[in-house]
């Protein structure tokens, strides 16, 4: 039996790591299950449709509105985390050095996303969550406006970093 240097294991992955994947994985999914909720809403995703759907006495006709800010709450969560995790692996890895910026504004500073890209998902998350408090009409409104910005970014934001995370040696 010859001795090994355990140079040919890989190391283990952090449960940081294992959660970036995870979200990673969970994304495409998400991203799915939205775009069909929007396809049964209606023809066209527009705040009529919304505001149809939500007004309407079937309930199986609200929880198509019910379903689209369910998944983009579950979207804008699992982005955030994929920003504030990765950071997080990456600081711990020596790669970047800690700042106290949001981490859409830090992937920004460091290039991975652009500034304009930071200031979409920021907004996107702040309807997020207005739409928690907010009555309708403005909640219909700011719904469709939520998932059309979302939907903008959201693929290239999942690449963007991905590459980042494999190239700061965070993922592999």
């Amino acid at each position: 039996m010859s001795e090994s240097s355990g140079s040919d294991t890989p190391p283990r992955r952090t449960k940081g790591q294992r959660r970036l994947e995870h979200v990673l994985e969970r994304i495409p999914i998400a991203r799915e299950q939205l775009l069909a909720a929007i396809d049964d809403l209606a023809p066209s995703f527009t705040v009529t449709a919304i505001q149809e759907a939500a007004q309407s006495g079937d309930p199986r006709e609200r929880n198509k509105v019910a379903v689209i800010e369910r998944e983009l709450d579950v979207l804008v969560s699992y982005l955030e985390e994929l920003a504030s995790r990765g950071l997080a692996e990456a600081q711990r890895l020596g790669a970047i050095s800690r700042d106290s910026e949001h981490p859409w504004e830090s992937l920004a500073n460091l290039g991975v996303i652009l500034k304009a890209a930071a200031t979409r998902l920021q907004a996107v998350k702040d309807m997020r969550n207005e739409l928690a408090h907010a009555y309708p009409p403005a909640s219909w409104q700011a719904l469709h406006r939520a998932v059309e910005m979302l939907l903008s970014d959201l693929d290239s934001y999942k690449v963007k970093v991905y590459d980042w995370l494999v190239d700061c040696g965070v993922l592999r």
